[in-house]
């Protein structure tokens, strides 16, 4: 083929594709502008959801009670030993005037075993006494319990300090390793309360059925 028939052969083909190129549909700048509001609002959505689904980089502390602490107020008794149970045991008390004006009084509360219990003959028993201060004056460790007469349930000696300050209105307790008699029948124990100048002021006993 020729020179001048590529020549018009080319022509004919760039006629073709200029007229093909006129019949494409011109765009509707409306419908381009829609198309990129949608694309932009797909986006924001895909963008919010991912924001959603993935954990913040610092986490935000939430707000907390922060636990309270309550007080009770209790009287305290002071007490040498735990334990205690009611009986009924008649005593008396002599108030004894002190140096500084006040007054030594002290009463005998209950008894553990309670007085007439039962105890087998030559047994080793604990009993736990209580006493209370009813005076105006305070029981310093200077204070203390003495046996006085009758059965002495086998105690090595004969008075006991007080282990701690006992003030007005406050008890105190002891406790008593004492062994029962040999012998069968009431076994009865006198005791008084003694203050620091030697003076006793207060009594009490213990009192079984040794069987």
């Amino acid at each position: 083929m020729d020179t001048k028939k590529i020549r018009v052969v080319l022509l004919i083909g760039l006629v073709i594709m200029v007229a093909i190129s006129g019949c494409r549909p011109k765009e509707d700048p409306l419908a381009e502008e829609a198309r990129q509001t949608n694309v932009a609002q797909t986006v924001a959505v895909q963008f919010t959801k991912t924001a959603i689904a993935r954990p913040t980089d610092t986490p935000v502390p939430t707000a907390t009670t922060a636990p309270t602490a309550t007080a009770t107020l209790t009287t305290v008794v002071p007490t040498a030993a735990l334990g205690t149970t009611p009986s009924p045991q008649a005593t008396t008390t002599t108030a004894a005037p002190t140096a500084s004006g006040g007054i030594d009084a002290g009463v005998w509360t209950r008894s553990a075993p309670a007085d007439d219990s039962e105890i087998l003959a030559g047994a080793k028993f604990q009993v736990v006494v209580t006493l209370m201060n009813t005076g105006t004056t305070t029981w310093t460790t200077d204070y203390y319990i003495q046996f006085v007469d009758g059965n002495n349930f086998g105690i090595t000696q004969n008075t006991f300090k007080m282990p701690t300050e006992v003030p007005p209105t406050m008890s105190i307790q002891f406790t008593m390793n004492f062994t029962a008699p040999q012998t069968v029948g009431v076994a009865k124990s006198n005791w008084n309360i003694v203050n620091a100048s030697n003076v006793p002021f207060g009594y009490f006993y213990f009192q079984y059925n040794i069987k």
